[in-house]
């Protein structure tokens, strides 16, 4: 399983690491450290299963990121994890209306993390 992660916070991509090695060893967590890298990473890759976004970054923002991703024919259909402290209710339909599955909230507990992980495998 291949997992693409936008997030500009290094102790967050740590977490995210440790994390996902609980789940699996066989994963491979691919990590951009703003929105304008990770376009620049995806376009050349074709082999995501999912994606964790985080909201806030310099230079090119989740959102918009999430939105080329979605105009990418190969990703139209993978899972998107919004990973944000901002959570307030409509804020939470902006983020699924603009093309995210799920939204995972800073700071989350392991549990929270591999429940979430867990519905996006489902629908890869």
């Amino acid at each position: 399983m291949r997992i693409f992660l936008a997030e500009d916070n290094e102790d967050n991509y740590l977490i995210v690491k440790s994390n996902l090695k609980k789940v699996q060893e066989s994963v491979e967590l691919l990590w951009a450290q703003d929105g304008e890298m990770g376009i620049e990473m995806l376009e050349h890759e074709d082999n995501i299963d999912i994606f964790l976004i985080d909201i806030e970054m310099p230079k090119i923002g989740g959102l918009e990121l999430t939105t080329w991703i979605r105009g990418q024919e190969r990703f139209a259909n993978k899972p998107i994890i919004a990973v944000t402290a901002s959570v307030f209710a409509e804020m939470k339909k902006m983020y699924l209306e603009k093309g995210f599955n799920f939204i995972l909230e800073k700071p989350f507990a392991r549990k929270e993390f591999l429940d979430i992980l867990q519905k996006a495998m489902n629908m890869s």
